[in-house]
């Protein structure tokens, strides 16, 4: 486990916000405003691993500019300790390879497990799951962890996919298949994000702008960010859909 943060450090204290991102910038893009709301939340970065020097160079980071895997991942790195400093969050990674590199995220439920039990937060954020092959494995392993610590009271909530939620029909398909598992997803929280604050953390993945098609302010990550809250059909825990006290960090209009 890797800190990469403004504050060098984890917080010691239990009961705070951890949110899971597929790549250095998803959690940015998705839940910039959120976090921004919100100091000290951690973000954990799981496709972080750095490829070998001899890694051969991808299509993607060809397009990002750069001239080997490596560089490349050192590159974003260092976007997203900048990004996540404007945000005030704290960064967290595991070594897991991007899936472009080869990477499949083996036994990432567990290791999600494992931080939970040392971190404790009251709430995790994860990404619903759109179009991305890193991005399902990240949604389905972290919806496993759900499942091995349901006497916690965690709340779980999940985060659209930036960019991929515009693709026609992908929410409501990726919504039907956690119907069809068991899993209830609610409205819960929509966050305004055309925010200079979220601008300026986007803007630190300068790299990949140009190859997303994306200025910060101008396009998926200006627009509001929704948030569904996650909650098995058959079984009731006793969590409404209010905002826990641990996170309330903003005027977010809740969602209805």
């Amino acid at each position: 486990m890797r800190p990469e943060s403004s504050e060098g450090t984890v917080p010691a204290a239990s009961g705070g916000i951890l949110v899971l991102s597929p790549h250095f910038d998803d959690a940015v893009l998705g839940c910039g405003a959120f976090l921004a709301g919100r100091p000290g939340s951690i973000v954990l970065t799981v496709c972080a691993g750095v490829p070998p020097g001899d890694a051969p160079v991808t299509d993607w980071d060809r397009r990002c500019g750069f001239h080997g895997a490596r560089e490349a991942m050192l590159a974003r790195r260092e976007e997203n300790q900048y990004a996540l400093q404007k945000l005030r969050a704290i960064g967290l990674e595991f070594d897991m390879l991007d899936g472009q590199y080869g990477g499949q995220c083996t036994g990432l439920a567990a290791r999600i497990v494992q931080e939970l039990l040392r971190l404790r937060p009251c709430m995790v954020l994860l990404p619903i799951g759109l179009f991305h092959e890193d991005h399902i494995r990240v949604s389905n392993a972290a919806l496993r962890a759900r499942r091995w610590v349901t006497k916690s009271r965690i709340s779980w909530i999940a985060y659209e996919d930036a960019l991929y939620r515009r693709y026609a029909g992908l929410m409501q398909q990726r919504l039907a298949a956690l119907r069809a598992r068991g899993i209830q997803a609610t409205p819960w929280l929509t966050v305004p994000a055309d925010l200079p604050v979220k601008r300026r953390a986007v803007a630190a993945y300068a790299s990949q702008l140009e190859p997303l098609g994306l200025t910060p302010g101008r396009g998926d990550d200006a627009l509001p960010e929704h948030y569904w809250k996650l909650g098995d059909e058959q079984v009731d825990y006793g969590q409404s859909t209010a905002i826990p006290p641990c996170e309330r960090g903003g005027a977010d209009p809740q969602s209805p």
